[in-house]
Order: structure tokens, then sequence, then C-alpha cells
């Protein structure tokens, strides 16, 4: 299968990495903002690099294209492809905003064209043994906390590039509540933007907070922050009768009373999510996807309106 990427940022590699273990990808294109990014892209991972998309798809038209860019520059390029009915995977966050993701979702439905989001939680080789657990002790509440610094890419800070922080990053643990347990509806929310000297452009919350309502009836919260300096917390934590289950990307750990066992992950969801798409693409099957865009669309919604409630 012909794959073309279009991004050269640190996502972009995290998938340039999980191709090397897929031999039905041959990789013919690597999309960027400059030629310069784009042909040290093409010179270590193969293929040709260029900055326009429609001029890809004439000398190198792909099966399948990645899109790896920031929130805002969502749009353009998923319309090209469609236009093309070329199949896409596209990383979260959808968009900054929520007009361009409705649209696109709107003429992804009206095309039939395969999209699939990479919503790689989803795709955790830890959440099998997870799930039959949960038939047995069913979830009573869900806490989520995504606690980190501030990522180095000045887009990331300005509200209008990535959406914030709920929607850029600690949408990962809202969109895996809701596959695992149903729907959720926002009960409340609150946000505060902290100063921050090192940051002095930035407009984004600094401290989030969210209360979400899940089918039929857990509750949840949720938080995120990006003012630590030490490293990462991030993580999902399902408290169930007689059990906590606390859920990473490396690991889920089930404690009941005093025992305590770990599933440590053992493939790389990336690696996961990116076959089952070209299976799905291989095979005509959609059912195959660990997310589509029209089911990440409602991760997506919920996400604004936590934006759109704090404000």
């Amino acid at each position: 299968m012909k794959v073309a990427i279009i991004g050269t940022g640190q996502i972009a590699q995290r998938h340039l990495n999980a191709f090397r273990n897929i031999p039905d990808v041959v990789l013919v294109a690597h999309l960027a903002t400059s030629q310069s990014k784009a042909d040290s892209a093409a010179h270590q991972w193969g293929g040709r690099g260029y900055t326009d998309l429609e001029t890809l798809l004439r000398h190198d038209k792909p099966d399948a294209v990645w899109i790896t860019v920031p929130p805002h520059q969502h749009g353009a390029y998923e319309q090209t492809l469609l236009a093309s009915h070329i199949p896409f995977l596209v990383e979260k966050p959808l968009s900054a905003d929520r007009q361009t993701a409705e649209t696109i979702a709107a003429a992804i439905a009206r095309t039939g064209t395969l999209a699939a989001v990479g919503y790689n939680w989803r795709a955790l080789d830890t959440l099998p043994r997870l799930r039959q657990q949960l038939t047995r002790t069913p979830v009573r509440m869900v806490v989520g906390a995504f606690h980190v610094n501030t990522p180095p890419a000045v887009w990331w800070r300005h509200q209008s590039e990535s959406g914030g922080q709920m929607v850029e990053q600690a949408t990962h643990l809202i969109d895996l509540a809701r596959s695992l347990i149903g729907e959720g509806t926002l009960l409340c929310a609150q946000s505060a933007r902290v100063a921050r000297p090192a940051y002095p452009d930035a407009d984004i919350a600094g401290v989030s907070a969210a209360m979400i309502r899940f089918q039929p009836d857990v509750v949840g919260v949720f938080s995120a922050t990006n003012i630590l300096a030490q490293g990462a917390d991030v993580r999902l934590q399902l408290m169930c009768e007689d059990t906590l289950i606390t859920i990473t990307r490396q690991a889920v750990t089930y404690q009941q009373g005093e025992t305590q066992h770990t599933d440590t992950a053992q493939a790389d969801s990336y690696e996961v999510q990116n076959r089952a798409f070209i299976t799905a693409i291989q095979q005509h099957d959609p059912t195959r996807i660990y997310s589509t865009y029209a089911d990440a669309l409602h991760t997506h919604r919920l996400c604004q309106e936590i934006v759109e409630r704090s404000t």
C-alpha cells in the first residue's frame, strides 16, 4: 500500500516508526510547510518531499494519507483528499474549533470515504482484558488526569491554534471513557488562566476541570493542567465495586484490597491502529477501524463544550 504523510513533527515520527513493522506500507511522499523539512523526511524514510498536496497527488498518488498537523491547520487537507476519495487517518484533535470538524464529517458522510482518527489509546492491547473485567465489576465513577508541563510548540499555547488543553490533550482520556462506558453529558466545567512569565503570549487555560455524566449513570471528573515542571501524570482511573483500575498508555493496574495486578502493554498502539486502518482499506471494512471520524466527532464536541462552558 502506497502511503503519504502530512506533517514532520513528533506525532509523524511515531507513525513513521510504526510503519517500519508493517510490510504492506511503502512511503511515497511527505508533505511539510517547507521543502527542506519535506526533503529531510523523504531522505530518512523514503519517498519524495512536497509542500503542496495537489502536486503530491498528481505525481505520487497514495492509497492512503496520514494527517499529522497542528489543530488549526485541519480543513483544506481533508477536503482535498475527500475530493479525490483517498482514505486518511487524521490525528486528534479533529480541529481547533467546532465547525471545521463538523464540515469535514459531513463531507466524509457524503463521499463515503474511509477516515480514521488517531485516538491510539483505543488500540492498547491491555484493553481486551479490561473490558472483560468491566462486565464483572461495572464502572461507578471515572477520574481522568492530564497533568503535564507546557509543550515547546508555540501554537500549543494559543487557544485559536490548539483549542486548549482539554481539546488537544485530555481528549484522549475523555474519548477512552466514552469507548469503555458510554456517551457523556457535560454537567459543569471550570478553568483559569495562569500568568506565567516564561510564556507571556499564552492565552489557554493553565488549569481546567469538568464533570461529565456517562451512560447509564457513571460520574466522571476530569482535570488538566500544563503548569508543572516535572514529568507527566496522565491516567484514567475507573472506580468499580471493590476494584480500582488505573489506565495509562504503558499499563493497566487492578487494585482489589491488598491485591494488585498490572498488565503491561506489549504492542505499540500506533502500530496497532495503523495496521487496523490499512486492513480496513484493503478489506473495505470500516468496522476494523478503532476510531472512525463520525465517532471521534462525539468526543470532539464534548471537549469543545468543556472549553466553551468553562470560559
